[in-house]
């Protein structure tokens, strides 16, 4: 397996929660940065001082500079030392600065060409930050490819093995699914028609109530995901009942470990305590102690090899994730044709 990732785009680099007094350092598609909340805001660095290269993330923030915490080497939003405790700023002590957006609740961090960094490619995650829902985010470190985890997110047919104690359907047998594509975004839908609840909604409707349950997901550069699952009344798509909106935002750490972030945005139940926490409960139990072993079982097998050229079995369900793969491919070979081109100029 190689290093390879798609350099010119957003990445998810944290919660905006996870960042208040003290720095954040975290490896993004192989560059190790550090977050802090400076004197203009959020900026984002390399995390290594140029003195001695210990990690600036194990610094502190003073003043809205990060300091160093092995010799005291202040650093500022643009890189540069800006302060030194026995005389002037070396000239030579700067770091790569890296850009950095936050919006939605989440900070997003570019370890491209910071000139091609257009925020406007940020996908829309707003619905995390609207006032009329209630969202509970969470965190897993996966030592699995980023790939995998969004091959995982893109066929939810697995929810009826993996998750069976919480979305396992009686009607999973007549199952409806399509797929559909607009650009570079792709679309995949699954509807499990004219079932009871799965045991997840047993918390909210009564057991002896047929309705289809719908999930959607919207798959957009580099790897991140938005799911919408919604609850309807049997072979009437637009009778809503009730849904929920979730993030699940996978930034490549390196080969074979990733981020993924996580976020459960729900129109019921806003300002439930209780839910919240039945929500995060799902959330430990689905995420850190099902899906992630599932992937870091599948890691292990595979090894450093490639997924594709070990020609899996493929499945119609599975068009989601060939699509999003082929995309993402695409995206990959072009932006190192260019670097190439650029180099042999």
């Amino acid at each position: 397996m190689k290093d390879v990732f798609l350099r010119n785009s957003w990445y998810m680099f944290a919660w905006s929660n996870e960042i208040d007094d003290a720095p954040l350092g975290r490896t993004v598609a192989g560059n190790s940065v550090v977050c802090f909340r400076g004197r203009d805001g959020i900026a984002a660095l390399e995390d290594a001082c140029p003195h001695r290269f210990l990690p600036l993330s194990l610094g502190t923030v003073v003043d809205g500079v990060l300091e160093c915490a092995y010799h005291g080497l202040r650093f500022g939003e643009e890189g540069r030392c800006v302060f030194n405790p026995l005389g002037d700023p070396p000239e030579r002590a700067a770091v790569r600065v890296y850009p950095v957006e936050e919006r939605h609740g989440i900070i997003w961090v570019w370890p491209g060409d910071p000139a091609l960094a257009d925020p406007e490619r940020i996908a829309d995650f707003s619905f995390l930050t609207d006032p009329g829902r209630a969202t509970v985010t969470g965190y897993a470190y996966v030592k699995a490819d980023y790939q995998l985890a969004i091959d995982n997110l893109s066929d939810l047919t697995h929810v009826q093995f993996v998750h069976r104690d919480y979305q396992a359907s009686e009607a999973y047998p007549r199952l409806q699914h399509d797929t559909w594509q607009d650009g570079d975004i792709v679309y995949r839908s699954i509807t499990f028609p004219d079932g009871p609840p799965t045991p997840f909604f047993l918390n909210v409707m009564p057991a002896d109530r047929r309705i289809d349950i719908r999930m959607e997901t919207r798959w957009t550069l580099p790897s991140n995901i938005k799911l919408t699952a919604s609850v309807t009344e049997p072979g009437q798509p637009d009778a809503y009942i009730m849904g929920n909106d979730s993030a699940h935002l996978v930034t490549p750490e390196r080969d074979g470990s990733c981020h993924y972030f996580y976020a459960h945005s729900r129109d019921y139940g806003v300002g439930d305590a209780a839910m919240d926490e039945k929500i995060r409960e799902w959330q430990r139990i689905g995420f850190g102690e099902q899906d992630k072993p599932v992937l870091e079982a599948q890691q292990k097998r595979i090894g450093d090899r490639d997924l594709m050229k070990m020609r899996p079995v493929i499945l119609p369900t599975d068009a989601g994730s060939v699509r999003a793969r082929r995309i993402l491919a695409q995206h990959i070979a072009r932006e190192q044709a260019r670097e190439t081109e650029a180099v042999e100029d």
